[in-house]
């Protein structure tokens, strides 16, 4: 069997984002204790993803116990990335000469926040940000599945490497910029759901008021490969134990991960000057249309191509690596050997089940370069962990129509590749950076689960659950301030193992298909379900306590599909919603960041047309919702982000 599929998708995102609320920054009108806005961003990102796929399987069955599949799977996808942004720095003191200050008697408060205020000498910067993003993936899968009588043998060894890269520096995240310096007059009173009053008397469209800004590009060249093999087997049995199975697995991958950052100063150059041609208004007189709020809505933007040409010189091209540029690279490696036995159970056919136990052996190491004083010197940090994860399940058929389960388990959650990695990477029109932790180590969890199903008929059940789990050492998000040679001290955003924390809730599910209903609309049903969650935590965002919160984690959420199944026509209307949520811990003098709750509308249509053709066609976000956050109070406004409808038309069809 051969198959082959080209996709393509227009992107648009409007944002209206602040990177944080900060303490005490302006001390000497203010007084301590006082919170006021950083880096604030109206920005609109566009995207166009085109991928193209191609899938090549073939199957070898000599005998009905025996056979061979062979999968092979190539994907090449492109994303051409452009932002036009207007960055808006009320405390920034970066650029030399240059500090912002906040004119007494101009500001309001409202408890601890500085809700207004004129600040003056604030830097603002039109800037363009362009990439073309490839990412190829070769995967190629051998399964053997051998069936004698009694037994089940299997084996499976896969082999992947993907590349995800810049194909030349013009596309390698080119960040071309401008700025001048004015007086800020801002008012968030109006709350996190309109965009603050943010105005200034100087025009940001006018190209005569900006100066250059560093120019950027940052090319990356991402390398994964990853090797898999496993082999089990089964044998059946009678009586109460009826199968015993063991199997083993063996999983090595690696990343090899590869980033410049090549910086051009040119000088505070007058933007007219410099480039007569070389910038443009964003090709937008839309953005956040639909939301209130007196700020800019149009702005100057550099031409990237202008900027590429006149300022990346072959000198530029050939520079040395730096200390930043070896800092930001790495490769992390990691084998995993496991085996596991299980044996499944069974009291006559009412009562199944399986318990077993899983052996997990890890060696890791994660190489990159510190900063040791002023040189760059190469460190590995290689870790080895052990873990033993028993598991228990159990089925219990009440009556026909009622079944119980119950599920008990120890799991494993390691930190992905670049959690690990001993790399930073520093903004450079920020004193801000990201970076991993090499210091990291998996957190176990151990988890119960129970649910009660009722088949009240052939199609159509009611399900109640809850969960319970335990987490040891966890891995969470934290700011932290560290010193950078070259930069001094900037806000690092990386990941630490928090502690232990205990999640915990209960789920509701109904799913129906109406078929008392009269043809042709007994293919209509229904489908719901409702999650509660609860949170026991306690860790430290610097000296900021966080309690009862984990990142990303809703206390309430639910689904509802409406769907049509009948003959060549299926259909499907879905809300989900979910609650409120933390999104960024903070630090000690930033404040955690909240995603407001949220619910998206989504459809899909596709009528069968042959019995080897399908049309499709889908949409997202039909009623045009948009996502807000805050900075832990409503009054400090966080993001407005706005990506639209997507429409989506797709063609299906088998040879």
């Amino acid at each position: 069997m051969a198959g082959a599929q080209y996709w393509a998708k227009s992107v648009r995102n409007d944002r209206w984002y602040n990177t944080g609320w900060t303490l005490d920054r302006f001390t000497s009108v203010l007084g301590t204790g006082y919170y006021t806005p950083t880096r604030t961003r109206p920005t609109i990102e566009t995207e166009e993803r085109k991928r193209v796929s191609g899938l090549i399987s073939a199957q070898w069955r000599p005998s009905p116990e025996l056979e061979t599949t062979l999968d092979v799977l190539g994907t090449r996808l492109d994303v051409a990335y452009d932002e036009f942004g207007l960055d808006i720095y009320p405390d920034d003191t970066s650029v030399a000469g240059h500090r912002p200050t906040l004119v007494p008697g101009s500001f309001k408060l409202d408890g601890n926040t500085v809700v207004a205020a004129t600040i003056n000498d604030v830097r603002f910067m039109a800037s363009r940000e362009y990439s073309l993003n490839r990412h190829d993936l070769l995967s190629v899968g051998l399964k053997q599945s051998w069936k004698p009588e009694g037994w089940d043998v299997s084996a499976n060894i896969n082999w992947s490497y993907a590349h995800s890269f810049h194909p030349s520096y013009a596309e390698g995240t080119v960040r071309s910029r401008a700025m001048f310096f004015a007086p800020l007059t801002y008012d968030a009173s109006g709350g996190y759901k309109v965009i603050p009053t943010f105005t200034t008397p100087v025009d940001p469209t006018n190209a005569a008021n900006y100066v250059l800004y560093p120019f950027n590009i940052a090319p990356k060249n991402s390398k994964d490969w990853d090797w898999y093999a496993r082999f089990d087997v089964g044998h059946d049995m009678d009586g109460f134990l009826s199968k015993i199975a063991a199997g083993g697995e063996y999983h090595w991958r690696k990343r090899d991960y590869w980033r410049r950052d090549f910086t051009v100063n040119p000088g505070q150059v007058p933007l007219t000057s410099f480039a007569p041609n070389g910038f443009e208004q964003i090709p937008f007189d839309d953005f956040l249309s639909a939301v209130p709020g007196n700020a800019p809505r149009s702005w100057l933007v550099p031409i990237t191509s202008v900027f590429y040409d006149k300022l990346f010189t072959d000198a530029v091209a050939n520079a040395p690596l730096s200390a930043g540029d070896l800092r930001a690279s790495y490769v992390v490696t990691e084998k995993t050997v496991s085996g596991y036995v299980r044996a499944d159970y069974a009291l006559g056919t009412s009562i199944t089940g399986n318990i077993g136990v899983r052996y997990v052996h890890t060696d890791q190491v994660a190489s990159g370069t510190l900063t040791i004083g002023t040189a760059p010197t190469p460190a590995s940090f290689p870790k080895t962990f052990n873990n033993w994860l028993p598991s228990f399940n159990l089925r219990a058929e009440l009556s026909p129509t009622l079944v119980a389960r119950l599920a008990a388990s120890r799991v494993l959650t390691r930190p992905n590749v670049t959690q690990s990695a001993p790399q930073i990477s520093v903004s450079t029109d920020a004193p801000t950076g990201s970076g991993g932790n090499p210091e990291l180590v998996p957190f176990l969890a151990t988890q119960f689960d129970g649910s009660l199903e009722w088949y009240f008929n052939r199609k159509g059940s009611l399900t109640a659950a809850l969960f319970y789990k335990a987490m040891d050492n966890y891995i969470t998000a934290q700011n932290i301030n560290v010193e950078i040679p070259g930069r001094g001290t900037i806000l690092l955003s990386t990941q630490v193992n928090g502690g232990d924390a205990k999640v915990y809730g209960a789920e509701a599910a109904y799913n129906q298909v109406f078929t008392f209903l009269p043809k042709p609309f007994d293919g209509l049903g229904l489908q719901a379900s409702y999650t509660h969650t609860s949170v026991q935590a306690n860790y430290t965002a610097g000296a900021r306590t966080i309690e009862d919160q984990l990142i990303g984690l809703s206390k309430n959420s639910f689904n509802l599909v409406g769907f049509y199944d009948y003959g060549p026509v299926s259909a499907r209307l879905s809300y989900t919603w979910r609650d409120k949520y933390l999104s960024g811990t903070g630090s000690t003098t930033q404040t955690p960041s909240y995603v407001d709750a949220f619910g998206s509308l989504d459809g899909n249509l596709s009528f069968r047309v042959t019995d080897k053709t399908t049309v499709s066609l889908e949409a997202i976000n039909i009623a045009g919702a948009r996502q807000y956050s805050y900075n832990d109070d409503p009054l400090r406004y966080g993001e407005i982000h706005y990506w639209g409808r997507t429409i989506l038309f797709g063609v299906r069809t088998e040879f």
